[in-house]
Formats: C-alpha cells, sequence, structure tokens
C-alpha cells in the first residue's frame, strides 16, 4: 500500500510516495539524498544509518516510510557536520584513533548534536543510553565514548 509523507529537509518540503513497508534508510538515501545514512549492521546496532528526526535520534535502518510522521523535519550530516558539538566530537574521535572506515563519523556528529540540543553534553548516562545503538565498527563503543565526553560534544 502506497503512503505519501511530506518531509522538513533543509528548510523545504520534500513529497515522498512510495509503498508504506519501505525502509525509511532506503527514503532517507534515496528521495531524500542524505548520503551520510550509510547501510551498515541492518539491526539497529551500529547507527551508521543514523539521521534526526524531529531532533531525536533514529536508526533508520529500523524504521519505515508510515513509522515517521507526516511533515516531520529530517537532518542528516550533511547539515550538522558545521554544529561545533559535531566538530568537536568528530575532531577528538579522529585524533585518538587513524580514520579506517569513518562509517561510524556521521552518527557521532549526530548524537554530539542531539545531546547538546538536549542540554546533556557530557552527560555520561546520556551519552551510554545513546550509545546502546551506535558503534564504531573498527573500535567499538570506547572511542565514541571519549569522543562525546571531550568539551563540546
Amino acid at each position: 500500500m502506497a503512503a505519501a509523507r511530506t518531509f522538513l529537509l533543509k528548510g523545504a518540503r520534500v513529497l515522498v510516495t512510495l509503498d508504506a513497508s519501505t525502509s525509511f534508510l532506503e527514503v532517507v538515501r534515496g528521495p531524500l539524498g542524505i548520503r551520510s545514512a550509510a547501510r551498515g549492521c541492518g539491526n539497529g546496532l551500529c547507527g551508521s544509518c543514523r539521521v534526526l528526526v524531529e531532533g531525536e535520534l533514529w536508526n533508520t535502518c529500523m524504521k519505515t516510510l508510515e513509522d515517521v510522521p507526516d511533515g516531520a523535519r529530517v537532518e542528516g550530516y550533511e547539515e550538522l557536520s558545521t554544529h561545533p558539538a559535531a566538530a568537536a566530537a568528530v575532531c577528538a574521535f579522529t585524533e585518538e584513533r587513524p580514520s579506517r572506515c569513518t562509517l561510524c563519523v556521521p552518527a557521532l556528529g549526530l548524537t554530539a548534536v542531539a545531546l547538546a540540543r538536549a542540554g546533556k553534553r557530557g552527560d555520561e548516562a546520556a551519552i551510554e543510553e545513546t550509545l546502546e545503538t551506535a558503534a564504531c565498527m573498527c573500535t567499538g563503543r570506547g572511542s565514541l565514548r571519549r569522543a562525546l565526553l571531550v568539551k563540546g560534544g
């Protein structure tokens, strides 16, 4: 069954009409053009497919088009990469370890922005909660945790 959703993307309205069961990751990477949301584990544990929907972190591989409210604002790393919290966390992360696949970097940046916007920058409990569904496939969660604990992250 087809479903139509309007999204707010970078200040513009985008209409998407696809089968309601279409993976939200396919919507994000396809019609919405958010290429930083990558295909990773496929089961919601790595976070490489993360975007912000109405300010909340979503692992898009675990959602379908019908799960998304009509009119939802969707933000990807491309839009938020220069946010101070994202920049600080990504800088701390890349200083700690050499870049390998970089699949986790967009999710790290978005996580830092979400924590900052929620007033939870540096909040260890909030960081642990967000990392339950995000990881660096090369190094695990330790490097991400330390990057999110930096000032500004």
